[in-house]
């Protein structure tokens, strides 16, 4: 991973959808270059290309972050069906008191409840848990890759 890599990283990262063309004027690279590189880094680095939805004009006004309790035994069965609901979208082994962190997304008070009681406590496992609504987005992003050097 050289400058030139992080460069077109940092170019897909401000907009996945740009070209190649558009790319080589902007960071000053030639086109077959950053093709060649980027196939390379479609191998190794890059996970998958996505988008980043505006959830609440989409009808899902409710964030939350819960954190659950899990017997240890059933921790990796538990993740397993936590990735499974589709309205979870991260699933994180933790260290310290809580085990999972995970993040929601709903329509509603009475969906998160719907959700927390019916889905998640009653997966087997699931000691305990504590859940946070988001109030504020204050930064939802990928970390500047101006930390890797």
């Amino acid at each position: 991973m050289d400058d030139a890599d992080l460069a077109i990283l940092r170019s897909l990262i401000k907009n996945s959808r740009i070209t190649i063309s558009q790319m080589s004027k902007e960071i000053d690279i030639p086109d077959a270059t950053i093709s060649n590189r980027l196939k390379k880094l479609e191998k190794g680095i890059i996970k998958r290309y996505t988008m980043i939805l505006d959830w609440q004009k989409l009808g899902l006004e409710i964030t939350s972050i819960i954190i659950i309790q899990t017997e240890s035994e059933k921790h990796g069965s538990v993740k397993e069906e936590l990735s499974k609901l589709e309205e979870v979208s991260e699933v994180y082994s933790v260290s310290g008191e809580y085990d999972i962190l995970i993040k929601v997304w709903v329509q509603g008070i009475e969906e998160l409840n719907q959700l927390i009681n019916a889905k998640i406590r009653s997966i087997d496992g699931v000691e305990d848990l504590t859940e946070m609504i988001v109030m504020e987005r204050v930064k939802e992003d990928s970390p500047a890759l101006g930390v890797i050097d």
